[in-house]
């Protein structure tokens, strides 16, 4: 039995269009008691079954040879496909490696100069937005197979290969594979939703409000960056729970990250353990929640309880981690008010 295709995204740039024109080209020759398959496909062509599945599925580097062997096996419209074909080629110019050198070049400026790593501005297209967060792997200096364990750690996993594929662009990317590599990458929850934003504004069919699920949040184990020590620090579930109600609150304000560190008088990476669900003096909690000035009352309500909630010692893992996080930040080392 044939195996169902990959959906393709719901955008109408050159490389998914041909795509599209593949797939109705094989389903017209198709037939209710005989499918077209890739096996057939191949056989006909001479082109390989591995070439002819990447090219349905919108690789963007598919060739003329692979293109005309489908259609001429499907009996499909020739001059149609060399229009759509011509027109991928064409975007493959313009994407060139020195674009992409550049690319990588701006993001890392960019996340040296702002000591983050945040989405980098101006990402206009698909391309431009994979080239980004293949950069980003590069900057954490993470190989395909680190990621892929990264992955693992955080309770998503996803193979190398499937890991290669999205970042290639040889299969479509869902915000499930964002929030994974983003996590995978060490990159804060506070700057995961940039990344989320500009995903989405590539694609009308995606939408961040009920699509977007921060991974890092939602976990009992923070994944460092390769080249720094994993710590096995287990988050409480009202650190958990404060963190993802403080999110919620920026949201609702609409603030921006920036702002609510200046009003809490914390430092980035105060901010960035916040976020991430690990330990924090009661004096900085309250401080955190009293800077979400314009959220709504209920979520000021649940922010305060929380708050008090976690009016505790440390126990001594955490004693332990937020020690080493001070000696290495330089931060003074009080645990209460």
């Amino acid at each position: 039995m044939a195996r169902t295709p990959d959906p393709l995204p719901q955008r109408d740039d050159p490389v998914i269009k041909l795509a599209r024109f593949l797939r109705v080209t094989q389903s017209a020759t198709s037939t209710i008691t005989e499918s077209m398959t890739l096996k057939k496909i191949s056989q006909m062509s001479g082109v390989s079954e591995g070439s002819l599945s990447k090219a349905h599925n919108g690789d963007p580097r598919v060739s003329w040879r692979t293109v005309e062997g489908w259609v001429r096996a499907c009996n499909g419209d020739l001059m149609t496909a060399r229009r759509l074909w011509n027109k991928v080629s064409e975007l493959q110019e313009e994407e060139t490696p020195a674009d992409a050198a550049a690319l990588q070049a701006r993001a890392f400026g960019y996340w040296e100069r702002t000591r983050g790593r945040a989405v980098v501005p101006g990402l206009e297209t698909e391309t431009q937005f994979l080239l980004a967060l293949t950069a980003l792997r590069k900057y954490t200096g993470m190989s395909l197979r680190e990621l892929s364990q990264a992955t693992e750690r955080i309770g998503v996993p996803y193979s190398r290969a499937t890991l290669g594929a999205v970042l290639a662009g040889e299969r479509a990317m869902s915000f499930e594979h964002l929030a994974a590599v983003l996590a995978g990458c060490g990159v804060p929850v506070r700057q995961q939703q940039g990344w989320a934003r500009t995903f989405a504004s590539l694609d009308p069919a995606r939408d961040v409000r009920t699509g977007w699920n921060p991974r890092s949040l939602r976990r009992s184990r923070l994944v460092e960056p390769a080249g720094e020590q994993a710590e096995d620090i287990v988050s409480s579930p009202a650190r958990t729970r404060f963190a993802y109600v403080l999110e919620r609150a920026l949201t609702e304000e609409d603030v921006t990250i920036k702002e609510f560190a200046a009003r809490a008088k914390l430092d980035m990476p105060l901010v960035d353990r916040l976020f991430a669900g690990k330990f924090l003096p009661a004096h900085m909690l309250s401080r955190a929640s009293e800077a979400a000035v314009g959220a709504s009352p209920r979520t000021r309500r649940e922010l305060t309880v929380l708050a008090q909630t976690l009016v505790r010692s440390p126990t001594p893992e955490e004693q332990r981690e937020w020690g080493r996080f001070c000696r290495e930040s330089g931060a003074a080392e009080p645990w209460a008010g």
